[in-house]
């Protein structure tokens, strides 16, 4: 199903977010703006397919000689688009950057360490944390 509305792509974008488990009650501004920008770009896709959907149209200046130019719709969906991405990565919203925050959440496993003794010690404390 297609969401046209911006409050419908709010509760999406929400939903996505809260399922990545990094939604926050602050990112309301930043799912405003990424809503809006959804609803943008389908609505220029939807001028652009409407208008032929021709990457180069024709324009003619005030002397009347015409020139080839690249479709401002176009312009406008490459536009919106990268500002979507930019949006949703600082969001934490793209495969990277999910990758960096389940990474982060994470941690980094402890080194091993290389004193035998160290080695000994670390097993005799977990011998004795699980009652053997």
């Amino acid at each position: 199903m297609k969401v046209t509305t911006e409050k419908g792509m709010r509760v999406k974008i929400r939903n996505v977010l809260t399922g990545l488990g990094i939604y926050r009650e602050e990112f309301e501004w930043e799912i405003q703006m990424l809503a809006e920008l959804f609803i943008r770009r389908e609505q220029t896709k939807e001028a652009f397919r409407k208008s032929g959907g021709a990457a180069i149209i024709k324009q003619t200046n005030k002397g009347g000689n015409s020139y080839a130019v690249k479709n401002p719709l176009l312009t406008e969906i490459d536009f919106v688009e990268k500002r979507i991405i930019e949006l949703s990565r600082e969001m934490g919203m793209t495969p990277s950057a999910v990758k960096k925050l389940n990474e982060s959440a994470i941690g980094k496993k402890p080194q091993e360490p290389d004193d035998p003794l160290a080695l000994a010690l670390g097993e005799l404390k977990l011998l004795k944390n699980t009652g053997s």
